[in-house]
């Protein structure tokens, strides 16, 4: 991936305020995609030029606010880039990733970790003494735990989402 640097960045926007269109800007500077452009555009509107500014990458987010971020688009019927804006998340499709393990599996999908199963798997093998089993179940405990606090966030959703559903369609009856 290639790194745009924050004087280019500022240029490009800077440009893009004086009437260049996104398309002649990409052109010209050899981006592959005007929605990156408009991406930084959106982010200098919303932030000013810390939005320009490189964000850290491998940020790991806790199960709870992969919640909140989804429900914050469905509330508001916001896009995957308007989603990723307003959290400043490096990338829709971090997003569009989230929403899809969860309609897949639900709650456990957000809570699964980043990399390779197996390499965690086989980490977690070679730790065998006893001060690991009780961390192992120190750490269980505090799994079960978020499980069950992100599964009480989701039920609390789900009863949401069923309470806006009826109170449409009390609405359309209501318009007939």
């Amino acid at each position: 991936m290639v790194k745009f640097n924050l004087d280019l960045k500022t240029k490009i926007v800077t440009e893009y305020f004086n009437g260049c269109g996104s398309t002649t800007l990409a052109k010209k500077y050899g981006i592959a995609s005007k929605s990156l452009i408009l991406n930084w555009v959106h982010s200098f509107d919303l932030r000013g030029v810390k939005g320009l500014e490189p964000r850290r990458m491998n940020l790991n987010y806790s199960s709870q606010f992969k919640v909140q971020v989804l429900n914050w688009k469905n509330q508001n019927k916001a896009s995957l880039p308007a989603t990723a804006l307003h959290f400043n998340l490096s990338s829709p499709s971090t997003v569009w990733q989230w929403q899809k393990k969860f309609d897949e599996i639900g709650i456990a999908g957000l809570e699964q970790l980043r990399g390779n199963p197996k390499m965690i798997k086989r980490k977690n093998e070679n730790q065998s003494d006893n001060n690991s089993n009780k961390k192992d179940k120190n750490e269980e405990v505090k799994r079960l735990r978020q499980e069950n606090l992100m599964l009480k966030i989701q039920n609390e959703y789900l009863k949401k989402v069923e309470a806006l559903a009826q109170k449409k369609s009390v609405q359309k009856k209501s318009r007939k």
